[in-house]
């Protein structure tokens, strides 16, 4: 009887604890901060960013996450002069800011509805950011990258399509350092979340 039971318990426990378990994927549009003041040749803030997830759900309404991002990669340029020889030329000039890395947060849901919930996220940014410069006629190009850990939050909305499945609206917010200089990324996204 004893057997029964604990077999029982634990079957109990292991179904308890596989309920918990929920994978995520997003993907959307991205923005990268950048400053576009003086770049004649075009300034492209936006990009296609993913998100995917694992969490773990402590009870109904708080839950542990962790996240691969990628914010995509911001593009701007401008002309600058060069020399070819003893000649002064004008060239192009073309700088990328790409940031991606791992989310770390507590994810806090609140029923609106009983398939709809809101989601709300804080937590840490661990991010990975680059900075690339070239002047491809000049055959000239400089790269650098820093790491940072920086505050981060979203939102988001849940809807149940069944037990396991759910689709979801994402947005989420941090700040991004290359160099010393910090800006706003940010990932915009629609994605389906699964429960085990």
């Amino acid at each position: 009887m004893k057997k029964i039971a604990v077999a029982g318990l634990l079957t109990a426990m292991m179904a308890t604890a596989s309920a918990q378990v929920y994978v995520g994927g997003v993907v959307g549009k991205s923005h990268v901060n950048l400053s576009c003041e003086d770049y004649n040749l075009g300034c492209d803030k936006s990009d296609t960013g993913t998100k995917f997830y694992v969490g773990y759900k402590l009870n109904p309404t708080v839950a542990l996450e962790a996240a691969y991002v990628d914010f995509g990669k911001g593009t701007r340029g401008f002309t600058d002069s060069y020399f070819d020889g003893f000649l002064l030329r004008d060239g192009e000039v073309k700088e990328s800011f790409e940031a991606s890395g791992a989310l770390l947060a507590a994810a806090f849901r609140v029923a609106a509805h009983p398939q709809l919930s809101l989601v709300g996220r804080l937590g840490l940014a661990v991010l990975k950011t680059r900075f690339t410069q070239s002047m491809p006629v000049a055959a000239y190009r400089y790269s650098e990258s820093d790491d940072s850990v920086k505050p981060y939050f979203g939102v988001g909305v849940e809807f149940a399509v069944n037990k396991n499945l759910r689709l979801t609206a994402d947005a989420d917010f941090t700040n991004a350092e290359v160099n010393g200089d910090s800006g706003a990324v940010r990932l915009l996204g629609v994605g389906v979340q699964y429960a085990f």
